[in-house]
């Protein structure tokens, strides 16, 4: 018997709740449509599209370098930053020209092992 009670409980909200959430989709589609055919929106939508392929390219850029970044230390190549100091997975020598080595025999990380 109260599985038969929730049951149509459930049933009773889906269909109320369905037909109240369709009426609320229609306003808030409504209040969209309004908002977007805006003069002044649609003068923002044209700005942004002539800004968008510079803005594209830049972005692009970026990614091409950090790519060629990942890929070189994925690698294990040597990569040397703006200063001058290179790093490689056993050691790295900073601006000055010091080596500093990893001497653990671990790699990278070892000094976080037990």
């Amino acid at each position: 018997m109260r599985r038969l009670i929730l049951l149509a409980g459930v049933a009773i909200g889906y269909v109320l709740g369905a037909k109240a959430g369709r009426e609320r989709y229609e306003q808030l589609a409504d209040q969209a449509s309004k908002v977007w055919s805006d003069p002044r929106v649609q003068t923002k939508v044209g700005e942004v599209k002539d800004q968008a392929p510079q803005v594209a390219a830049k972005v692009g850029d970026r990614a091409k370098t950090a790519a060629g970044q990942a890929k070189a230390k994925a690698g294990g190549r040597e990569t040397t930053d703006g200063e001058g100091t290179y790093e490689n997975p056993t050691g790295s020598v900073d601006a000055d020209g010091d080596l500093v080595v990893d001497a653990t025999g671990f790699g990278p990380g070892g000094e976080r092992l037990p």
